[in-house]
């Protein structure tokens, strides 16, 4: 029975689990690499006594963030991403509403996680994937205790009065919606998305829940190929890319 989306790719884990799952010009990985880069995050957190608490992805648009949003759900924590070209005003808001207990990051932009934090603990993900592959049970003693009410991810409006504000989603939204979907448009593992929207934005909840449910295949296409036509193309034809929302 699927409670919570970890559950999604628990089973696709199992299913599917040397198919790639997320790719970016820099890298690929399989539904197995993820669920075990995920646990090594999920353990960070755990380890840390976290739980039910606010963490902001703060990377590029790449495989990174997709396991990192994962791993902070395998903890039973929740994750808001943060666009990197954004403003420091702007985000500096979002820090300052949210209050986060961590940020995950990358040496390109752990300065200015630094200057942003507002006491949150700053976390480097090649760090993160230097821990060891947690037991198994480790984590399910974490997922157990999550309800279907809980928060799985807040994104960030753009505020049309300056103020961003912040749209809480509980997990059970997110597997209602991934359910609805997936008999609404046939969505299977032979589905291979283009994966076009920027991730603080809702329209790629479709994309990569739907991706970890079905084991389909997810290929991050870079914002700069909509202004390069012919390299678009190439790409779409390349991945063999089928859908495109």
């Amino acid at each position: 029975m699927i409670r919570i989306v970890t559950d999604y790719l628990n089973d696709t884990a199992n299913r599917y689990p040397d198919k790639i799952a997320f790719s970016d010009l820099n890298r690929e990985i399989s539904f197995k690499e993820v669920k075990a880069e995920a646990h090594r995050i999920a353990s960070e957190f755990i380890d840390k006594n976290l739980f039910k608490d606010p963490v902001v992805i703060y990377l590029d648009k790449s495989v990174e963030v997709l396991v990192s949003f994962m791993g902070v759900a395998y903890s039973g924590n929740f994750y808001t991403p943060i666009d990197t070209s954004m403003p420091e005003n702007r985000i500096e808001k979002i820090i300052e509403t949210l209050k986060p207990k961590a940020i995950i990051t990358d040496q390109a932009h752990e300065q200015v996680a630094l200057k942003i934090a507002n006491g949150a603990e700053v976390l480097l993900y090649s760090d993160l994937m230097k821990k060891e592959i947690p037991d198994e049970n480790k984590i399910k003693r974490v997922t157990d205790k999550i309800l279907d009410t809980d928060i799985l991810y807040v994104l960030f409006t753009s505020g049309s009065t300056g103020i961003p504000k912040g749209v809480i989603i509980c997990q059970k939204s997110v597997v209602d919606y991934a359910e609805w979907v997936t008999n609404t448009f046939e969505i299977s593992n032979e589905t291979v998305f283009g994966e076009q929207a920027p991730f603080y934005f809702d329209n790629s909840i479709l994309d990569i829940y739907q991706t970890i449910k079905n084991g389909a295949t997810l290929h991050i296409i870079p914002q700069q190929y909509f202004k390069l036509p012919k390299k678009l193309f190439e790409l779409l034809n390349e991945k063999k890319v089928n859908t495109i929302f």
